[in-house]
């Protein structure tokens, strides 16, 4: 599910996510075995949380991002064939943008929790340390989740953000580069680069796992057709 903020929310918003990429903060969250059975890793809120603290950004979610088709194209290679390849069917962490277009895809370009239930997790590319990096191993629960997403453009939340090497951990995400998008047009320029945060919108206690309902439409792709109608 997705969120939609009003102007004041969203500066708090904003304020929170450029937080999570500072070197000294303190993580909200951890990674940890997941509560739902055969789901392997899953994410933890790391203190209590109450409604007066709502909404809060939890994590971010790493990846390469695909912008969305282009007006001009007709056909979009990159819709088909994610990052990470070779197929979008098979690809259990592509996460739609809906407020920003195009995707993310968490196993192109992981933070330092990798996707080890997947069998391309070897050629995952280390991000860095960034603890707070970790929304794509969010686990689904239709019924009782407790997080949305917000994605974002980077130029708007970076407006007026002054950062050093030093100081800061790099962006979760980076623009997509390869030989998808049509040879004939220039690359997407980089301020096109957006992002996903994961939002807790209720409260949570110390160690409470954060869900989020997937929104997936049958026909169900095959990495979720075993489980996905379970946590209904």
């Amino acid at each position: 599910m997705v969120v939609v903020a009003a102007a004041a929310v969203q500066q708090r918003i904003h304020e929170q996510i450029r937080n999570l990429l500072k070197r000294n903060h303190k993580p909200l969250v951890q990674v940890g075995k997941s509560n739902i059975f055969g789901a392997g890793s899953g994410v933890f809120s790391r203190q209590c949380i109450d409604s007066t603290m709502l909404p809060t950004v939890m994590c971010l979610y790493p990846g390469i991002y695909t912008p969305g088709m282009p007006p001009y194209a007709t056909e979009y290679l990159a819709n088909l064939v994610p990052p990470s390849g070779p197929d979008m069917q098979d690809n259990a962490y592509i996460m739609n943008l809906q407020s920003c277009g195009g995707y993310i895809d968490g196993l192109a370009l992981n933070s330092q929790y990798y996707t080890t239930n997947h069998h391309h997790h070897h050629d995952a590319k280390k991000l860095n340390a960034n603890h707070s990096a970790c929304g794509h191993l969010i686990n689904h629960h239709a019924r009782n989740y407790n997080t949305l997403v917000y994605s974002f453009s980077w130029s708007e939340v970076l407006k007026y953000y002054c950062s050093t090497k030093e100081d800061y951990f790099p962006l979760p995400n980076e623009i997509r580069s390869d030989d998808t998008n049509d040879p004939s047009q220039p690359p997407p320029p980089s301020n096109q680069l957006c992002g996903a945060a994961l939002i807790l919108t209720s409260p949570v206690s110390k160690g409470d796992e954060l869900l989020l309902d997937y929104g997936l439409l049958d026909p169900l792709p095959e990495w979720a057709k075993d489980w996905y109608h379970c946590t209904r």
